[in-house]
């Protein structure tokens, strides 16, 4: 029996593999396509921006093509969690063309190829892995720490990046770099050389925006697994590490919103090299109405917007809502919260023990104390110095 094509993106922690992925996803060659997203959230966001449906998938569970992989299931019970899911995709009708795997970026490359072939009616045909070329100048001097020709960080969080990122290259049949719209052109071409020498084999494919394509890459080579077993034997990776060690997750949960000021002076204060890695939905309490979807890798941080709460729909400021909608709307919220309805704080942060626990405590601090939560209620403004103008999130 044919075997069907098995894609798995990897690269570290922000390299814009979800965003990758969901701009794959819009291609109607990929309308039936499975996907498999690897996460160690305990929330699984990533599987959310992904997938059709206006809620998560279960973990461990694959619902409309879309199967999350988060918690328990991205690490102890990765092989036997991925062995059920791959029995489910094999009996989809009708097929999937393609499975592609979305892995945490703190994932070991070897123990994440053999959890995903362990099912022969499953091929191998790329491992592709992003790299954030805005990170790589700045934090690798163009990848040079990572040949050993630049010296390594004096700081233990980049010396893990370091190494996690160069496994994952070394294992790598395409190489995505993305972000290239914030480099220098002189620099991506040291960039894409240093990257050679790391990996020769590997096709190295240019991205802005998500702009890459997935069928564009369909001349490349398929990897060959023996080649690759015999890769990590020659170097003794671990088999069952899956993931980066002492780099966990934890989330912030809470219904307060934050104070758009001390945000920011948090993130210029506790964000640390530490901290690989937050993602999650924010509101302030400048933009009541706001859904802001928060994306954080290294020191960038992005906002988008990606709705209104119902909260805010449901106040009728326009009027354009029926009696029996806004009626709707109230039961809905009033199993919510009494003063803020469905508006929450839900932020994955991975990382390093020190730094996730010093980010942590600086977002608490950041969230509206009961004054100033009188004062919103009462339409006091607050000073916000985040941009006016956020990103839309489609």
């Amino acid at each position: 029996m044919k075997s069907s094509p098995l894609v798995v993106l990897c690269g570290f922690l922000g390299s814009g593999k979800t965003t990758l992925l969901r701009r794959w996803r819009k291609e109607d060659s990929l309308k039936d396509a499975a996907i498999l997203v690897h996460d160690l959230s305990e929330f699984g966001l990533d599987a959310e921006l992904v997938s059709d449906e206006d809620q998560l998938p279960p973990p461990g569970k694959l619902v409309n093509r879309v199967a999350a992989l988060h918690g328990e299931h991205a690490r102890e019970h990765l092989q036997n969690s991925v062995g059920k899911v791959l029995g489910d995709i094999a009996e989809l009708q009708p097929p999937a063309p393609v499975l592609i795997c979305e892995s945490t970026g703190a994932a070991r490359p070897w123990p994440l190829i053999r959890a995903m072939t362990q099912d022969k009616r499953f091929e191998l045909r790329h491992f592709i892995v992003c790299v954030d070329a805005l990170n790589l100048h700045r934090d690798f001097s163009d990848g040079k720490v990572l040949t050993g020709e630049a010296p390594s960080p004096q700081d233990e969080a980049l010396t893990r990046a370091a190494g996690v990122l160069a496994e994952q290259i070394a294992f790598a049949n395409i190489i995505i770099l993305t972000k290239i719209d914030t480099i220098a052109d002189p620099i991506i071409e040291t960039q894409i050389k240093t990257l050679q020498a790391i990996q020769p084999r590997a096709a190295i494919g240019l991205s802005a925006q998500a702009g890459l394509l997935l069928s564009q890459l369909e001349s490349t080579p398929a990897p060959k697994l023996a080649e690759l077993e015999e890769l990590a034997s020659r170097f003794q990776l671990p088999r069952d590490a899956v993931t980066l060690d002492n780099v966990e997750a934890e989330i912030l949960r809470d219904p307060r919103p934050f104070h758009p000021q001390r945000l920011m002076e948090a993130c210029q204060r506790y964000l640390g090299t530490g901290l690989y890695r937050s993602k999650g939905y924010v509101w302030l309490a400048s933009r009541p109405g706001d859904v802001l979807l928060w994306q954080q890798s290294g020191s960038q941080i992005a906002l988008e917007y990606s709705g209104i709460w119902r909260a805010e729909v449901a106040l009728n400021r326009d009027g354009t809502l029926l009696p029996e909608e806004a009626e709707s709307l109230n039961q809905q919220l009033k199993v919510k919260h009494p003063l803020f309805g469905d508006r929450h704080n839900e932020l994955t942060l991975i990382g390093l023990e020190a730094d996730r626990n010093s980010f942590y405590q600086a977002l608490e601090a950041a969230l509206c104390t009961e004054e100033e939560i009188e004062a919103w209620l009462n339409g006091e403004s607050f000073e916000d110095p985040w941009p006016k103008t956020i990103r839309r999130f489609d």
